[in-house]
């Protein structure tokens, strides 16, 4: 299957497109949180896993899945580099990776700057841990290259109020199922 047939006008529209706003988790002083309220949309839109990951975890708190950070003060389930896990492969249905959106403010808010790396280098090791049918959610400045076996379900500019200088764009992509 060529690029135009695999990206035809209908298989576009049918990717969600929207921009949300949401509030700010901690009134600013949380330097890499979710936005207020943003995980619940993401499980209130459907776009939900019930063996979850989130690589870049920061301080995220979901008792109920793996977090895996480089930082160990973080405290992450894994301390590793989220884009070589070494974690077993396909071993999650549900996967999100929000990292620093910039070598800057790696350096600037986390002092990782010697490790970073662009979205890109993560959703290859998201795809690699992503069940067959699982999702991946990606959560930074910039739109990542379409996942290797995985299809976009949306695409959405997030902001949050009132620091709206910078919306960051928020994808889904669905990994393929084996054809039999």
């Amino acid at each position: 299957m060529n690029l135009s047939e695999r990206f035809d006008k209908k298989k576009l529209q049918d990717i969600y497109r929207t921009t949300k706003c949401f509030g700010v988790n901690g009134q600013g002083k949380i330097k890499g949180a979710f936005p207020k309220g943003f995980l619940n949309w993401i499980e209130k839109q459907g776009w939900w896993g019930e063996k979850r990951c989130y690589l870049c975890a920061g301080m995220v708190e979901d008792r109920e899945a793996i977090t895996v950070d480089i930082r160990p003060e973080t405290l992450p389930s894994l301390v590793a580099d989220a884009k070589d896990t070494g974690m077993q492969t396909e071993c999650f249905d549900w996967i999100i990776i929000d990292p620093p959106y910039t070598r800057i403010l790696a350096e600037k808010y986390y002092g990782t700057e010697n490790s970073y790396h662009g979205i890109n280098s993560f959703t290859k090791e998201a795809e690699r841990l992503c069940k067959p049918g699982g999702l991946i959610l990606t959560l930074t400045y910039e739109i990542p290259k379409r996942i290797k076996n995985c299809d976009f379900l949306a695409v959405c500019g997030i902001y949050t109020i009132p620091f709206t200088g910078y919306m960051r764009c928020f994808t889904v992509s669905k990994k393929a199922v084996a054809s039999k």
